[in-house]
């Protein structure tokens, strides 16, 4: 107790908050575990398409999942009942590598391996990147392990292949090239991996992640046929793109990027886009530029992982593992120096939880503008913007 005390307050505020969370989803989790058959409530997981998946892998119909979505939602109502709620599948075929097995186990076993075994590599990964002994880390990630077990998604594998990348890229680069391979299933989460790469000049990495990408594609479409990679293509995309563009309520909610807020605010997805883009463009040149001016690899991991979720349009609140790790070492700079700006970055942590309440609020906005404020600080926190003042400061005589 004299601990939790002697914190300052904003990370007590996350850690009873986070703890809560965690706590809450667990003990659900566990009535949902022992109750009798499978309840539309615990079977309304995101994890469904995951299992299903690997059901229809193992069973042959590899094709349906890359089929229109009728075929597909078919084999869910089948599996849970003509009143399940509406799903889709969105992976491209290198992803049913990490499924498949999943068909070998009943449903409620397969949920909890799935998210043992992520949940392990998610941890394993922030302990490489942040280091064990930064307790403001693994006090800031515990919004996000809450959430992300209750939605039963993938957010602990891809983020803890994301930050396990940047963790290996310079000891490991073969590795660390290895993880950024399999994040290209959700290469949304990538989009300034390859800057952040040629400005260190990590071309070992580059290399072991291009090798890794085209081994996994190639492989996936001898496996799986190259039926599914065009199947993929033509039916999977276009669907993935009109839920993108058409997709209301509890969706546009969990989508931390402006391109989220303008939709939940009934702007049309082109119009919306484009708000976006106008924002999403100068943040990503500006964390370019970062990386080239930055000269500590800690903190250009820094600008990367929160400028992530302002310049992709389609993150959503379970792939936030990736930002909670630069908020804890922010938290950890700003602790003793600036108390406004550590309780904002902390603030900012619980985002994975309070996301879908501020959305019923109509308090979207809330959302981007925390992660664009976390950002300014982490680029004045970063020491780029003094950089940057340094090469336009006019010379002493001049």
């Amino acid at each position: 107790m004299v601990w939790l005390i002697s914190l300052p307050l904003h990370f007590r505020i996350v850690l009873i908050a986070g703890s809560a969370a965690l706590l809450r989803v667990l003990y659900f989790t566990l009535d949902g575990l022992v109750s009798p058959g499978i309840e539309l409530s615990f079977a309304d997981k995101d994890f469904a398409n995951y299992w299903t998946a690997g059901k229809l892998v193992l069973s042959g119909q590899t094709a349906d999942l890359f089929g229109p979505h009728d075929g597909y939602f078919a084999h869910l109502t089948a599996a849970f009942g003509a009143d399940y709620p509406w799903h889709n599948w969105s992976y491209p075929p290198h992803y049913l590598f990490v499924v498949a097995p999943l068909g070998l186990f009943d449903y409620k076993l397969g949920m909890m391996l799935f998210l043992g075994v992520t949940g392990i590599l998610y941890l394993w990964s922030v302990r490489r990147f942040a280091g064990q002994g930064n307790y403001a880390i693994w006090i800031a990630i515990l919004p996000f392990l809450a959430h992300n077990f209750w939605t039963a998604q993938n957010g602990y594998l891809f983020a803890g292949c994301g930050l396990a990348a940047l963790a290996f890229r310079d000891s490991r680069p073969v590795l660390a090239g290895v993880f950024l391979g399999l994040l290209t299933i959700k290469p949304q989460l990538g989009i300034l991996f390859p800057f952040l790469l040629v400005a260190e000049r990590r071309w070992l990495v580059i290399i072991s992640a291009t090798v890794t990408t085209i081994a996994l594609v190639a492989l996936s479409a001898v496996v799986f046929g190259i039926g599914a990679w065009s199947g993929y293509l033509a039916e999977v995309v276009p669907y993935q793109s009109h839920v993108m563009r058409e997709l209301r309520g509890t969706f546009l909610w969990m989508l931390p990027s402006l391109y989220g807020t303008m939709r939940s605010w009934d702007f049309e997805a082109d119009i919306a886009l484009s708000i976006h883009l106008a924002v999403a463009l100068p943040v990503m040149i500006a964390t370019i530029s970062g990386f080239f001016l930055t000269r500590n690899d800690e903190d250009r991991s820094i600008l990367l992982l929160i400028a992530t979720f302002i310049v992709t349009p389609y993150a959503l609140s379970y792939d936030l593992g990736l930002l909670a790790p630069a908020l804890g070492l922010l938290a950890t700079r700003l602790a003793a120096m600036d108390r406004t700006c550590g309780l904002v970055v902390m603030m900012a942590t619980l985002l994975p939880s309070i996301m879908i309440p501020l959305g019923a609020l109509h308090a979207t906005a809330v959302v981007p503008v925390l992660i664009f404020a976390v950002y300014a600080i982490a680029w004045r926190e970063t020491g780029a913007a003094r950089r940057l003042k340094a090469i336009f400061r006019p010379k002493a005589g001049n």
